[in-house]
């Protein structure tokens, strides 16, 4: 499961709150779709959406404006706007890490084919 108080940090102030089931609710549906657009636990069951489309799908949700994730943060008890930057944030960061890692694969398949 991610943590999203690790990736929110200031949206998530769990001290001093008092149980809501209802509150917690919509943060799980924050939770599962922050899963979803780290493409984990994404299995292709033939629904037509290759994992890192899906993904890609997912993260739309964050970063694109609408009316559903707004909805679903108020009802978390989140200020959407900051769940809309960090997400973004997040995101980038997760690409370039994946971009070097990428570059360095290929670097040691062309050192490895030069030989």
């Amino acid at each position: 499961m991610a943590n999203l108080q690790s990736i929110f940090p200031k949206a998530v102030n769990t001290y001093g709150e008092k149980f809501d089931p209802l509150r917690n609710l919509w943060r799980n549906v924050l939770i599962t779709a922050l899963e979803d657009a780290l493409g984990r636990y994404h299995t292709n069951k033939n629904y037509g959406i290759s994992r890192s489309g899906g993904a890609k799908l997912a993260q739309s949700y964050f970063t694109e404006p609408n009316s559903d994730f707004k909805l679903v943060c108020t009802y978390a008890g989140f200020d959407h706007e900051y769940i809309r930057m960090k997400a973004k944030k997040y995101f980038e960061q997760k690409r370039k890490e994946n971009e070097k890692e990428d570059l360095s694969t290929m670097q040691r398949q062309w050192v490895y084919k030069s030989n």
